[in-house]
């Protein structure tokens, strides 16, 4: 829905403390800047094919050869919608869960399946009924990667572990109407073993902070998802909005009077 040149100039002139809005001008201006409903879907794709991969880029900056633990051989965090537009930075970004060997010497790993694919879109639809931001956006990565012993079974002190590479968030098409500002971020935690010592399994946790604003409000959140070796993936904050949705409503009780006489 395009506005007309009368209210955007209308809305211009709302923004100036001089100039007075009659009523109706008001309204107009509070239910484009109004937040009817948000809404969030989602689309899993990909595939489970085991594949080869070539050894990432290091982007982590460390010194990976004296970690004794699983490492991030990406990036702890990245910009991937910026201003109502796609990042240039998150095609190149991504973070992985690895033992520093695996790094160092990529082709003593094998079995990797992938990528996993999850496609998410987000809607924000104001009080005129105008989808006023619209973003989707893809999550995926590489799991199942485990320790290639090169046709010898593994002996005591070996382990068989399952881990995690080229985890990425992109934006794949972003719609943001006038007036409206959109920004999402991803932040990666560290990685973490939920398996045991002899059988590690990699775990991640993203956490995508976002914002919606525009001149006369502002919101923010997160949306949590983890994902492990074995390419489980949950969403933690569809869950809990599930979770919530499902718990019944307080019942009032009726408290008997009391008499001091």
């Amino acid at each position: 829905m395009k506005l007309s040149l009368n209210c955007a100039i209308t809305l211009a002139l709302a923004a100036s403390p001089a100039f007075q809005l009659p009523a109706f001008a008001e309204t107009a201006s509070a239910d484009y800047y109004g937040i009817k409903s948000q809404s969030v879907s989602v689309t899993e794709t990909g595939s489970a094919m085991e594949v080869t991969l070539e050894k990432p880029a290091d982007l982590s900056g460390k010194n990976i050869a004296a970690a004794t633990a699983l490492v991030n051989t990406g990036i702890a965090a990245w910009n991937v919608v910026s201003g109502g537009a796609p990042s240039g930075a998150a095609s190149s970004s991504y973070a992985s869960a690895l033992p520093p060997a695996f790094y160092l010497t990529w082709n003593t790993v094998a079995q990797w399946k992938g990528p996993k694919e999850y496609i998410y879109t987000y809607t924000v639809t104001n009080l005129m009924n105008v989808d006023v931001i619209k973003i989707k956006y893809k999550i995926s990565f590489y799991y199942g990667g485990t320790e290639d012993y090169q046709g010898r079974q593994p002996g005591p002190t070996d382990t068989t572990g399952k881990y995690i590479t080229n985890f990425t968030v992109k934006a794949l098409s972003v719609n943001v109407k006038w007036g409206w500002h959109f920004n999402l971020d991803s932040r990666m935690s560290n990685p973490m073993n939920v398996g045991t010592v002899k059988n590690p399994v990699a775990f991640l946790q993203s956490d995508l902070q976002w914002t919606v604003s525009n001149m006369l409000s502002n919101d923010s959140g997160i949306w949590s998802y983890t994902l492990d070796g074995n390419g489980k993936f949950r969403d933690l904050s569809a869950e809990e909005k599930t979770l919530t949705k499902d718990i019944p409503p307080v019942k009032s009780t009726e408290v008997p009077s009391v008499s001091w006489n």
